[in-house]
């Protein structure tokens, strides 16, 4: 790669964020669950199989001379941690009740890792110039997005009470490790991995 080259890469940005990625296994059952929910719910966006994460810190718009630098800091954090156990627990929504923004899919397990790895998170991306959100950390799988209405026949229902019927536990896995993604808009799945970064 010439000089030129390399520096219209070094200045080119991308949407990053780091997450926690789901097996497949448990990517295809909440997929599975999520049909069912789909044929008596209308949202607008619903998230393909293949991208169901847990966030920790969305990064935003990146330059990419800065993600070496972004891996150094990851993995340093990756090394301090071990491996735990989560499951997929119960649904929920961001927004009104009659017209939630998001459906969601919580997580139950050993939370307080996962907190305490967000945390670190966090903080080791702080000195790279970062911000952490304000609003507090809530863990959770996003499945769909903007509601707009029930399907004809389940008018007298509310998202929650159709959610709650669906709402099979269970389904854990490990989590060894966690991911940098870069967001591909208008692309099937939009998640790319960037890294991964692995647990002692």
């Amino acid at each position: 790669m010439n000089v030129h080259k390399l520096q219209e890469h070094a200045s080119r940005r991308e949407r990053l964020f780091i997450a926690v990625r789901l097996p497949e296994s448990v990517q295809q059952f909440l997929h599975m669950q999520a049909q069912l929910i789909r044929n008596k719910l209308d949202f607008r966006k619903w998230t393909d199989h293949r991208d169901y994460h847990i966030t920790l810190q969305f990064l935003g718009d990146t330059l990419m001379s800065e993600v070496g630098h972004l891996r150094t800091a990851l993995h340093a954090v990756a090394t301090h941690f071990q491996a735990f156990d989560l499951q997929l627990s119960d649904w929920g929504t961001f927004g009104l009740e009659k017209t939630p923004k998001v459906l969601w899919r919580g997580v139950n397990g050993d939370i307080e890792r996962l907190h305490h790895l967000q945390q670190q998170i966090v903080d080791a991306t702080k000195n790279l110039g970062f911000e952490a959100e304000l609003r507090p950390y809530r863990a959770h799988i996003t499945v769909a997005r903007k509601y707009l209405g029930s399907f004809p026949g389940m008018e007298h229902y509310g998202v929650s009470e159709i959610v709650t019927e669906h709402a099979s536990h269970g389904n854990s896995w490990t989590v060894d490790g966690f991911v940098l993604y870069v967001t591909r808009l208008g692309q099937t799945p939009m998640y790319e991995t960037v890294d991964t970064f692995s647990f002692s």
